[in-house]
């Protein structure tokens, strides 16, 4: 099931349907009409959007506990498939004015919570106030009483229990005390998301062809030994996508009955609309853009109800559902205005859905939902893919300024210049987007990720960014996060004491001696890389047995049979399904290790001004009473600035980082090795609060470095250029999975066309050194500072934060202030 190259409208679509849209021939609602109704619906979401709070939805947790005790002798695969399917036949349906329907829960800004993936937190924090990055979570003490009642049913029948079961069984160890120190944070906890499904298949075929294709495989096969999980998961499949088929006749049903209660000529006939839409899709292939784009709706919520989570991406959703648009555009007077007010529907169902996760979630995440869209690219042939809808969606995004979905440039030299001025036009609302990935390198990565697999090259041009800063090839790769995340900076707070983390005093770490008695700057970085492999040998580990855990816990069969392969091996996701595999650990830290390490070799054996011991005595003491250190510290050099000596250590840390992992074995899928992330999402804020002083100069519970090549906010002084050069030589950006590099500018740095064209070529030379990921705040250090002392009249601003935009009066007040400090940079520098 490959991602389908660009086909002719004519081969995608069925011949206009005469009375699709009654209402319209009846002159009641023209495109133009409905377009505006669209746009003024988008708006008011919008706005109710940027005052809700998040609302716990226990809806699912009834459904879920009676399925548990229903089901209870299926296989997981089956039994997680009726829960899916009562979810869907059960939930509590609204239609509000957005023509787009459906929602992931049953109260507008819900959130459904996931207790069969970690009832932990639930039970930690249950007993109070819940605060994501929207403030307060709401729920009664109803609801309250119910997910109390279900986290403890899963208490000891979770992922995350399962996980930490096989860890102590096989391994010996229970990862809680790393995960306290802030070294590492679990997988199995916390629900995610997808990566890309392949939409553009399963929008062409339709739901019921897709069935008829299940049902042939499932009698096919002999019962036997060797198929019995291949029948299994057939029979889960089938069951999941007649659901979501069920899903939408209500919807169909709903739409009808409130046509029929309404005195509004106009609703009335936009409400039979949406009836007939969704009779007729997903079951159907869309017969016009309208039904495609509701299509493509319907697959993502399922998606999301299944498993909800952070990472699950439209992709390149204006190339595939391009032929719909220029069909509608040739048969049926439809204009890129139109399919803009389409799109505004789509963004703010996008912006409505979140998730909570408890403090830990909320605090690495910030709410990140990880929608990305991916604009440009190339095709099969390797030629621009950009189609007109790419530049649609850029226009919707300028006008709603949204921080979901979150835009990508797929950049190479063949874009043409219009296009590249209107994203340097999103650029300049402040908004953080798009983010610019190159794509010579992407594709570079993917052949050589993928190269036993014996990939194509034509396949490997399908590659995209996924979630924040991830790539893979659209509709055939799984988004797995194999062991959670590392802290590279608290490697050299452990080096400094022999394996003990001082914040909770537990041994998480290896015997490396005393620091004092290192003799050599080789001896310390030898130490540092025995706590790295340690770590990786913890984390690895676990990694594989959390694996294993949601494989036997939470086998996924909708979203399993929407990857590429799945179906033609009968295996689920987490059973080694899928062609290719995004299977990942996120590094973090790594700039306030070289960092640090810069610091001890400068001022401890390059020039002598102090000892270790000194330093150490500094560093216990977070620099209080010790100025003189922190100065010099401070002052020792730093990356960001075109140093080719820090630049080089800066590079060995990733280098050996990345050996080190790899050392300590193979994944839990064998032959599908998995691969280091390097990026921060605001995980640098949660371990920097985990943190103590460093040899950097940092100081207790600050955040650590954003991204992965990123400067230490204020640290770059030698402009965008310098800073540009040390980012791209800083880490093998073919061997990581990603990387992730933040810039600052003021306002004024992208003023006019001469301003634009600064940025373009920027990013142009950064990409041409091997730069791999790019993006921008566009905002003065003093708009932030208002904001931080009056956020309500700063309710809708928005940032760059790692790998995807947020309201900045509603993150962490550290993830606030790192922002602010970031350096504001002009092209006068």
């Amino acid at each position: 099931m490959s991602v389908p190259n660009a086909l002719p409208a004519e081969a995608l679509l069925a011949p206009s349907i005469p009375g699709l849209s009654p209402f319209r021939e009846k002159g009641k609602l023209t495109n133009a009409a409905q377009s505006a109704r669209c746009s003024e619906a988008a708006s008011r979401a919008k706005e109710f959007l940027l005052d809700a709070p998040q609302k716990i939805d226990t809806e699912r947790l009834t459904h879920l506990l009676d399925v548990y005790r229903e089901y209870a002798q299926e296989p997981v695969i089956v039994l997680r498939a009726r829960v899916f399917e009562r979810v869907l036949q059960k939930k509590t349906l609204y239609i509000d004015d957005n023509p787009l329907v459906g929602t992931v829960t049953s109260k507008p800004a819900g959130v459904y919570p996931y207790p069969e993936w970690g009832a932990e937190w639930i039970l930690r924090e249950a007993d109070q106030p819940m605060v994501s990055h929207l403030g307060e979570v709401e729920l009664s003490d109803e609801e309250r009483a119910t997910l109390i009642e279900t986290a403890k049913y899963f208490q000891t029948r979770s992922a995350e229990a399962r996980a930490r079961e096989l860890s102590r069984e096989l391994h010996g160890f229970d990862p809680r005390d790393s995960v306290a120190a802030g070294l590492i944070t679990e997988t199995a906890p916390y629900t995610i998301g997808s990566g890309t499904l392949d939409y553009a298949t399963f929008i062409r075929r339709g739901l019921g062809d897709i069935i008829r294709e299940t049902e042939g495989r499932l009698k096919a096969l002999p019962l036997t030994q060797e198929n019995a999980s291949k029948i299994d998961f057939y029979r889960a499949v089938l069951i999941s996508l007649n659901a979501l088929i069920h899903l939408a006749h209500r919807y169909a049903d709903l739409a009808e009955k409130l046509a029929a209660e309404t005195g509004d000529a106009v609703r009335r006939a936009e409400l039979l609309e949406i009836a007939e839409v969704c009779r007729h899709v997903p079951e159907n292939p869309p017969r016009n853009f309208r039904e495609a784009i509701q299509f493509w709706w319907f697959l993502h919520l399922g998606n999301q109800i299944e498993q909800s989570g952070c990472g699950s991406s439209p992709g390149r959703i204006g190339q595939y559902l391009d032929p719909w648009f220029q069909a509608d555009k040739a048969q049926n007077g439809f204009t890129r205005e139109d399919a803009q007010a389409w799109f505004k529907c789509l963004f703010v169902k996008i912006l409505e859905y979140g998730y909570y996760q408890g403090l830990i979630s909320a605090r690495t995440n910030s709410g990140h939902t990880g929608h990305t869209i991916n604009l440009g690219g190339l095709n099969a042939a390797g030629q621009d893919a950009t189609t007109e809808l790419d530049s649609v969606l850029l226009d919707t995004q300028i006008e709603l300024q949204n921080i979901q979905p979150t835009i990508t440039i797929l950049y190479h030299d063949g874009l043409q210049e219009d296009f590249l001025l209107k994203a340097i036009e999103l650029e300049r609302t402040g908004l953080g987007q798009p983010q610019w990935m190159n794509t010579r390198l992407i594709i570079e990565r993917t052949l050589a990720r993928h190269a036993k697999n014996g990939i194509t090259i034509e396949d490997a041009r399908a590659s995209i960014n996924m979630s924040c800063v991830g790539t893979g090839v659209e509709g055939r790769t799984a988004f797995i996060h194999e062991g959670g995340t590392f802290n590279l900076a608290k490697c050299i707070e452990l080096a400094l004491h022999d394996g003990i983390d001082p914040g909770t005093g537990f041994f998480v770490g290896a015997r490396t001696g005393d620091a004092r008695s290192f003799k050599s700057f080789e001896d310390f970085y030898g130490a540092w890389l025995r706590q790295v492999e340690h770590l990786f040998k913890v984390q690895r580990a676990f990694g594989s047995v959390s694996t294993k855990a949601l494989g036997e816990t939470i086998a996924p069969a909708f979203r399993s049979a929407l990857y590429g392969g799945c179906l033609e091996r009968g295996k689920h996701v987490f059973d080694g399904g899928v062609d290719y595999y995004l299977y990942f650990v996120i590094s973090n830290a790594g700039v306030d290790a070289a960092n640090s390490l810069a610091a001890i070799k400068h001022l401890v054996f390059d020039t002598g001004r102090l000892t270790l011991g000194e330093l150490l005595d500094a560093v216990d003491a977070n620099f209080e009473g010790h100025d003189r250190i922190r100065t010099l510290c401070l002052n020792a050099p730093k990356h960001g600035n075109g140093d080719p000596a820090i630049d080089a250590l800066v590079r060995r840390v990733y280098d050996d980082a990345f050996k080190t992992f790899h050392a300590a074995g193979y994944s839990y899928f064998g032959d599908h090795i998995a691969n280091i992330e390097a990026y921060s999402l605001s995980i640098h804020n949660y371990y920097g609060l985990k943190t103590g002083a460093l040899p950097s100069g940092r100081q207790k519970g600050r955040p650590l470095t954003d991204g992965s090549v990123s400067a230490t906010p204020g640290t770059d002084k030698k402009g965008p250029l310098a800073l540009i050069q040390s980012a791209a030589q800083a880490v093998d950006a073919v061997k990581y999975g990603s990387n992730h590099f933040n810039m600052k500018f003021h306002p004024t740095a992208l003023a006019g066309i001469g301003g634009a064209r600064k940025l373009l070529s920027l990013i142009k030379t950064y990409m041409d050194a091997g730069g791999s990921h790019i993006q921008f705040n566009v905002v003065t250090s003093d708009t932030l500072r208002k904001a931080q002392a009056n956020p309500d009249a700063y309710k809708g601003l928005t940032v760059r934060v790692a790998g995807f935009s947020a309201y900045f009066t509603r993150l962490h007040k550290g993830v606030q202030d790192e922002i602010i400090e970031r350096t504001e940079l002009t092209f006068d520098c």
